[in-house]
């Protein structure tokens, strides 16, 4: 058994395909947020939500699932718990009752600053040895990805 990330053989990455790669990458991310959510009883897929509601708030409930690319079904369970927790609020529209718009209620909007807050002091360890222009490029060409391959959203 591995005793650590040095034992792992040397060059083990540079052969895994690209798929592979962004959910390696996404899974080491996903466990610092893990941790931090895990006090709540919360998910990374839970503050994924919640951060993206911060970020664009008010959007039609399966908006934000596809543009988190999570199933409706899967993404119900995940504001049924937040709204449970009182961190989100569901509004139903007038014109379409059906249609529910989401938004961070007061407590919900603390609780993101302070998982905002939170990430911000794992930065370092879950950037590695990025240094700031590293990650601004892969950032910008993780938005370019996403863009191509992520849902129509001009429909909602």
């Amino acid at each position: 058994m591995l005793k650590s990330e040095s034992d792992l053989p040397k060059g083990i990455y540079e052969e895994i395909d690209f798929a592979v790669l962004m959910q390696i990458a996404g899974r080491m991310i996903a466990q610092h947020v893990e941790a931090i959510g895990k006090e709540a009883s919360l998910s990374a897929g839970h503050l994924s939500v919640l951060g993206m509601i911060h970020r664009k708030p008010e959007l039609v409930q399966n908006t934000y699932g596809a543009i988190l690319a999570i199933n409706d079904a899967t993404l119900g369970r995940y504001v049924d718990k937040l709204e449970d927790h009182g961190l989100v609020l569901r509004e139903r529209c007038d014109e379409d009752r059906r249609t529910v718009r989401l938004s961070l209620t007061p407590p919900g909007l603390a609780y993101i600053a302070d998982v905002k807050s939170r990430l911000s002091a794992v930065r370092a360890e879950i950037v590695g040895d990025l240094g700031d222009s590293d990650i601004s490029i892969l950032q910008e060409k993780l938005v370019t990805f996403l863009t191509a391959q992520g849902p129509d959203l001009s429909m909602g």
